[in-house]
């Protein structure tokens, strides 16, 4: 998957929220073909309810906005050594984040899920023998470094959860857990094809002028867990073709 570059994850036990599509799709495949037991999560009933082969993933239906839910699949998992919070995004029915209820659903869905799954993963984390240390990486945005007015909710959500990723960092460190973060620009996903004149715009400010590809940010995300950057937390790692210092 990774063109010159070899991850080996044999024997570890990863859990992918939002891994059914996209960028989470594509860090579990990482996962896998790395040797690696990947679980990953969607809203479906099954993995079989997809158009696309899962094949080779653990797969489990879960609402990340369901404390209940969350504790359920976390607590039948045999083991834990990185947790991947990448569910995010418009999981939630309100039509507009400026309306309270939708700013709402876009708080639960991509911050306060994050804290709710790392709570209930951390007692697995915690007997890791992973070397480097386990993990949790949570999937932050560009948008959280400007003003967003598409989605205030989501944008302050994912800066918060930057700013979380530091707390995580500090306060798990004496468990041997490692907290860092991936702030992806604009992929080409399924979300960002239906608004094709906005991606355009976005990618003619990247110094790297292409649109970013799923496996871009599988690869940072291998990356950053890997027993290579043992010395790494707290931090959040900008993947966006230069997105962010170009503004």
């Amino acid at each position: 998957m990774f063109e010159g570059v070899e991850y080996r994850y044999e024997g570890a036990h990863v859990f992918v929220t939002g891994g059914s599509n996209g960028i989470g799709r594509a860090i579990a495949e990482g996962y896998r073909d790395a040797g690696a037991h990947v679980v990953i999560t969607g809203q479906r009933g099954a993995a079989r309810d997809y158009d696309h082969d899962l094949s080779g993933l653990d797969y489990r239906q879960l609402d990340v906005t369901n404390h209940a839910q969350i504790s359920d699949v976390i607590g039948g998992l045999e083991k834990l050594d990185i947790v991947i919070n990448n569910a995010g995004g418009r999981q939630f029915v309100h039509e507009s984040e400026w309306d309270p209820s939708g700013f709402d659903g876009a708080v639960a869905v991509n911050l306060s899920s994050v804290f709710h799954i790392n709570h209930a993963a951390l007692g697995k984390l915690k007997e890791s023998e992973f070397p480097g240390g386990a993990s949790t990486i949570g999937i932050a945005s560009s948008s959280a470094y400007a003003g967003y007015e598409p989605a205030p909710g989501y944008s302050a959500a994912k800066a918060a959860l930057i700013q979380l990723t530091k707390s995580y960092g500090v306060s798990w460190a004496k468990y041997g857990i490692r907290a860092n973060a991936i702030s992806p620009g604009m992929v080409d996903t399924n979300l960002t094809a239906t608004y094709r004149e906005s991606v355009d715009a976005t990618v003619a400010q990247m110094p790297l002028a292409r649109i970013g590809q799923p496996v871009d940010v599988a690869g940072a995300v291998l990356f950053l867990s890997s027993p290579a950057v043992s010395w790494i937390t707290g931090q959040t790692l900008a993947v966006d073709g230069g997105l962010t210092i170009s503004r």
